[in-house]
């Protein structure tokens, strides 16, 4: 019996230990550049680095809760008003201008956010 009260409170002394140990804060990640290839779980951007040039190729996953915005303008008012409006990522075309945020996921870069320009 002591032996059995033994293990239990080892095994509670590591399961707390576990959690209240503090997670990791994700890092973030932005690039900016060109649409290569967007599928349904998946979209590639080519990087644009400081030089200019292009960076290897990122390919990030999508997932549930990656939002893609396309940006335009309209007019209002006389005016020119920057607008977003929410897209699918097969709505996106091989050398769209895109800027993205993304996060280190466990299966490689994650997709948090991409906003897109329309006009190519």
């Amino acid at each position: 019996m002591f032996r059995f009260r033994l293990a239990v409170v080892a095994v509670v002394a590591v399961w707390l230990a576990a959690a209240s140990a503090p997670a990791q804060e994700p890092a973030l990640a932005t690039a900016h550049g060109t649409v290569g290839k967007a599928g349904k779980d998946s979209l590639t951007v080519k990087p644009r680095g400081a030089d200019g040039r292009f960076d290897k190729e990122v390919t990030l996953t999508l997932t549930g809760t990656s939002k893609i915005t396309s940006l335009s303008t309209e007019m209002r008012s006389g005016k020119p008003v920057p607008v977003q409006r929410d897209v699918d990522a097969k709505d996106l075309k091989p050398q769209q201008t895109i800027a993205v945020i993304y996060t280190q996921g466990a299966g490689g870069p994650v997709l948090l956010s991409a906003v897109v320009l329309s006009g190519k």
